[in-house]
């Protein structure tokens, strides 16, 4: 059976822009329904003195609450940024032999340790990033540049203190 070619239809283009270039109303077309009003911003409620977590469990509250209560605020410690920075710190110190132990001198150097506790203070960083507080900024940068340079100079074999320097040839 022989095919029949169609003629294509004539296309036609449907302006439905509703103003005309002259900025006036074009006649015959509808204006879309204004949209439903937002309902106003809820007020939030006044942030707890310390984050809870967005889905704790009965159980982890109860836990938490525990703690709280049991552990109070002995020996007058906070808990805070600055606190988790100065004991990353003090233990990656300690990792690299810098800190000596009172009962027989110096403690030997764990650089696998010590790398793992700089990496997690960069941890720190990164994630807090634009959240810290001009001071906290300061002495996470201070502490991570510290310790990084100690690092390499103890890696390397320079003694602990002494600037690091390539050897001349």
């Amino acid at each position: 059976m022989p095919e029949q070619k169609k003629e294509p239809e004539p296309l036609t283009v449907v302006d439905r822009r509703r103003f005309t270039t002259e900025g006036e109303r074009r006649p015959g077309v509808e204006t879309p329904p204004a949209p439903a009003p937002e309902p106003p911003p809820k007020q939030a409620a006044p942030a707890p003195s310390r984050p809870q977590p967005l889905h704790e469990s009965e159980p982890a509250r109860q836990a938490r609450q525990a703690y709280e209560k049991q552990s109070g605020k002995a020996g007058g410690q906070k808990s805070d940024l600055e606190t988790l920075i100065l004991s990353l710190s003090t233990s990656a110190m300690i990792q690299l032999g810098l800190v000596e132990d009172p009962a027989g001198g110096r403690i030997p150097a764990d650089f696998e340790a010590a790398r793992h506790t700089i990496d997690m203070l960069d941890v720190v960083q990164e994630k807090t990033r634009g959240n810290l507080t001009p001071q906290e900024e300061q002495l996470l940068e201070q502490v991570l540049y510290e310790l990084r340079l100690a690092y390499v100079n103890i890696s390397s074999g320079s003694r602990p203190g002494a600037p690091h320097t390539k050897a001349r040839p």
